[in-house]
């Protein structure tokens, strides 16, 4: 929960100092590898554990989706929801919310199995190290504030412009 909140935020953040205008889709494309591969996988590992039969083959194959590859099918199907108009700008700002995910996973050490980042054109993982998978857990609380900090500065100044007028 500690990562998926990590993400919400960083989508937050940055398009609060980028495009706040952008804000969802940003947020939505730093969401979506998380929301796309763990959650089904989760929800139905929840049911076997419920003891509802669920074929192990229904589970694993989620994973693509925290692919770059599967992020960006994604992203792209997505941004067809959208009005055809807006869909390459909503694909761009959701791909650069992806880009943001994959950024801070990085960073972490999962010892040795980090990410396919280049699946399916190799199974090589990629992984920085710098920081314990579990340390989201002990950054959330102050990227959740800063998050608070920053969106209610841009509201602040907002409605401070908005009165001048």
């Amino acid at each position: 929960m500690a990562d998926l909140v990590t993400h919400l935020c960083s989508g937050l953040l940055v398009s609060g100092a980028l495009a706040p205008r952008r804000a969802g889709v940003l947020t939505m494309g730093a969401l979506l590898p998380d929301l796309g591969s763990r959650m089904p996988a989760l929800a139905l590992e929840a049911l076997v554990r419920m003891g509802i039969p669920v074929p192990e083959v229904a589970i694993h194959p989620w994973a693509v989706l925290h692919m770059p590859l599967g992020t960006m099918l994604g992203c792209a199907l997505l941004a067809g929801l959208f009005p055809e108009q807006r869909r390459v700008g909503v694909f761009g700002w959701m791909v650069l919310g992806a880009a943001i995910h994959y950024g801070l996973d990085l960073l972490q050490d999962h010892h040795g199995c980090g990410y396919f980042l280049a699946f399916p054109a190799t199974t090589s993982r990629w992984e920085l190290g710098l920081i314990g998978s579990e340390q989201t857990v002990v950054w959330t609380p102050w990227l959740a504030l800063a998050t608070a900090v920053v969106w209610s500065l841009r509201w602040w100044t907002s409605r401070r412009k908005s009165s001048d007028r």
